[in-house]
């Protein structure tokens, strides 16, 4: 990817996107913590998550009402494993999150007040969406309909 891409992308915003997660639902496993970033980070994702989803909707759902943001998700997951894998290790070295089988909220930073900028503010925006997709699915199952290839 483009460095202008990394740049926009960077472990700053990478990790408080994933401590806006953690805080919400307190643990999570490794592999799936690395599926947030390919949609938070990612500006067309967050504008439809944003709105409000039809009750009910699940990811499968999702993927075929905005299969254009899809074309490239495994591009997207690849390019910001590396960010993703930067943003744990500095939130586990500031005391944000530990490290154990799952990934654990442990921060004392509320992001709520922080004031961090409109891109956060739409992350944030979003989130409640973006786990409604995720939440009855199994990280095997978020892998496959994600169609992820290593």
């Amino acid at each position: 990817m483009r460095e202008i891409y990394y740049t926009y992308n960077n472990e700053a915003i990478a990790s408080c996107a994933m401590l806006s997660i953690l805080q919400k639902v307190k643990s999570m496993d490794i592999a799936r913590a690395c599926l947030i970033l390919p949609f938070l980070l990612d500006d067309r994702t967050i504008a439809n998550l944003k709105n409000e989803l039809p009750i009910g909707m699940g990811l499968k759902d999702f993927i075929k009402e905005q299969q254009r943001l899809f074309v490239s998700f495994n591009k997207r997951y690849l390019a910001l494993l590396p960010v993703c894998i930067n943003s744990l290790l500095m939130l586990r070295k500031s005391g944000q999150i530990k490290i154990e089988k799952d990934i654990i909220d442990n921060s004392s930073i509320n992001l709520d007040v922080m004031g961090l900028g409109e891109r956060f503010a739409s992350i944030q925006q979003a989130v409640p969406n973006f786990l409604s997709l995720f939440q009855n699915l199994s990280t095997a199952q978020l892998y496959q309909i994600l169609k992820i290839q290593l």
